[in-house]
């Protein structure tokens, strides 16, 4: 073997690593962390991850820096604020952890089987609330609310969200980290954001679960699910057959929780947050909403 060769075969070896260091920063091939390994052995295939978001609502994702990517945090579009909107499991599987963290806050993970992994950071409510450790979930399963706990949410209400691979065990931690898909998408990139994603967390029907905050809802469905309606202001010129109301998904608003609602058909109805368990019911069989005023209390 000549000196060259000699030479030649660190320098390309370096090289090589620096390589693979990039593309694992930059979240291209193969995972972060110890998912990756010290092989080249394939993962197993990935689960259909969709976003842990109601169906069809749309969110803004950040990747941020290398010390963040591939995690992401997320808010609702424009961000108009995303304090207390629910949060589903990603995809079926068992929640593996629930617990508080001094950083992380009221944090859940959920294992979806062959290694794979989600978690969820800075949840509003105490992480065992919607579930517990070992119970079976799915799309459709609400895990939890977008909050703003723990020191490292810097008090701000955002999801901080990640996917992870660890072929043993029932509990992962940020070592774990693998680039993010959404939809067969990948989202994941030093310095990258998303503007606009919708949820096509859509598998299993969510009643009541699609209404924007500040919006009253109107579904053709009578158990809260089917065509949408919505509206945030008088006079929308909505035009579509209603069976149930819901106001925010089921959260009151202060001074937005009564809707006087007008009908095509004549008459109008005034909806209640609270009344009837939070819905405002209308007769089955449609009626067109003509107007909307926001008021005060019911007669």
């Amino acid at each position: 073997m000549s000196v060259t060769s000699l030479r030649t075969r660190p320098a390309l070896t370096a090289l090589a690593a620096f390589l693979a260091l990039v593309a694992a920063v930059l979240g291209l091939g193969t995972a972060v962390g110890p998912a990756a390994a010290a092989t080249t052995a394939a993962l197993p295939p990935k689960p259909a991850f969709q976003m842990p978001f109601a169906c069809g609502t749309k969110w803004d994702l950040d990747a941020y820096d290398s010390t963040h990517n591939p995690a992401l945090d997320i808010v609702a579009e424009g961000n108009p604020g995303s304090d207390g909107r629910p949060v589903y499991a990603s995809a079926p599987g068992t929640v593996s952890a629930v617990y508080v963290d001094t950083g992380s806050g009221n944090t859940i993970q959920i294992s979806h089987g062959n290694g794979w992994f989600t978690a969820y950071y800075h949840l509003q409510e105490a992480p065992d609330a919607f579930v517990r450790k070992g119970q079976q979930v799915n799309g459709g399963t609400r895990i939890g609310s977008v909050g703003k706990s723990g020191k490292n949410s810097h008090d701000w209400a955002h999801l901080h969200y990640e996917q992870r691979y660890r072929a043993t065990g029932d509990f992962t931690d940020q070592n774990d980290r693998v680039p993010v898909h959404f939809n067969g998408v990948q989202y994941t990139g030093v310095g990258e954001s998303w503007t606009s994603v919708a949820s096509r967390n859509c598998s299993t029907p969510q009643p009541y679960a699609n209404c924007p905050a500040g919006n009253v809802c109107f579904y053709s469905g009578a158990d809260g699910t089917g065509e949408v309606c919505k509206t945030d202001s008088d006079n929308p010129g909505i035009n579509c057959g209603l069976r149930k109301s819901y106001f925010n998904n089921g959260t009151a608003q202060e001074g937005y929780d009564h809707a006087y609602v007008g009908f095509a058909e004549g008459g109008s109805q005034c909806l209640h947050f609270g009344a009837a368990e939070g819905q405002g019911n209308f007769p089955s069989g449609g009626r067109t909403i003509t107007s909307v005023r926001w008021g005060g209390e019911c007669p």
